[in-house]
């Protein structure tokens, strides 16, 4: 026998594949829980900035379907809160709202998964540096509406488009570009890094109501946990064409920047250290071994390792 529960759920899961009749969607609406739920849900999210253009979509939407029926029992409010937590529904499950006919339908994502290092080129012939492991997702209508969700590490080459901006979400945080070359690094849950090679970027946290304009050859740090960021300055250092180039970069900052990309705790001993400079270009994807014997080749220094460490002499 069908319980209570059962069939609220039954009837939430036809509402959502457009299964239900008309006189379904009333007893669905008369159930207290259900009202109830959809309040509580439109009072949490009204003013998130993500959601509301779906939520109003939705909401134009189911009021085109309600004009003509003055017999039904159906009123305003809770038919708001109901857009509102189909909206949120949808945005959990990964899927937009389509406009056409007026139904509520689905637009699918596509998913890049970078199992080694990789060039991505998205529709708009922005160019996506992913690094092992990393993951972007957009949807195919792409074009139209340029924003992209990232995991992991990536760099970026936006490709400008006139009155269009481009958008990347990490954490609860994005990135809105005008046309540039940044590197997003998200290491752990505590710590994000925004390098900017070129061009102008706005970092947002909406939790705080907080934006950064990024200058190039700055670095913004950003801790999800409690929304804090930092930003200071690089020098000296390019991308082009999937290379990071050097010119006239200290030996300390030039180490201090491959053992970050690498991973890897570098040691400099010597009095060189104070005195070098190095002036060159990395691959994104070069192995490590490659990269010091490069440095080491130019700056006329060895290299040995010891205790899990690469010292430099």
């Amino acid at each position: 026998m069908e319980t209570n529960i059962d069939k609220r759920k039954r009837l939430i899961r036809a509402l959502l594949a457009e299964h239900l009749l008309p006189e379904e969607k009333q007893n669905l609406l008369k159930r207290n829980s259900v009202e109830k739920e959809m309040k509580k849900q439109w009072k949490q999210f009204e003013n998130d900035p993500v959601n509301s253009r779906i939520k109003k979509r939705i909401w134009r939407n189911i009021q085109r379907s309600c004009e003509g029926r003055s017999k039904t029992l159906v009123h305003i409010e809770l038919w708001h809160s109901l857009a509102a937590a189909v909206a949120i529904l949808l945005v959990i499950g990964g899927l937009l709202f389509l406009s056409g006919n007026d139904k509520i339908g689905v637009e699918k994502y596509v998913k890049i998964i970078a199992e080694n290092n990789q060039l991505y080129v998205l529709p708009d012939s922005t160019k996506v540096w992913m690094q092992p492991g990393s993951s972007i997702r957009y949807a195919k209508a792409f074009n139209q509406d340029r924003k992209v969700w990232l995991e992991g590490n990536s760099l970026f080459e936006v490709h400008k488009h006139q009155g269009s901006t481009f958008q990347v979400y990490i954490n609860d945080a994005f990135i809105e570009v005008k046309g540039t070359c940044f590197l997003v690094k998200q290491e752990d849950a505590h710590c994000s890094e925004v390098t900017l090679f070129e061009g102008k970027i706005e970092f947002n946290i909406p939790s705080i109501r907080q934006k950064t304009v990024m200058r190039p050859l700055q670095k913004l740090t950003y801790n999800p946990v409690d929304s804090q960021s930092q930003i200071s300055d690089i020098a000296n250092i390019s991308w082009e064409d999937g290379r990071y180039n050097f010119k006239d970069v200290p030996l300390t900052q030039l180490i201090q920047t491959v053992a970050q990309m690498y991973h890897t705790d570098i040691l400099l001993q010597g009095v060189h250290k104070y005195e070098s400079s190095f002036s060159g270009s990395i691959h994104y994807n070069e192995p490590l071994d490659n990269v010091l014997n490069k440095i080491c080749f130019s700056l006329n220094l060895n290299v040995r390792k010891a205790d899990g460490r690469i010292i430099l002499y």
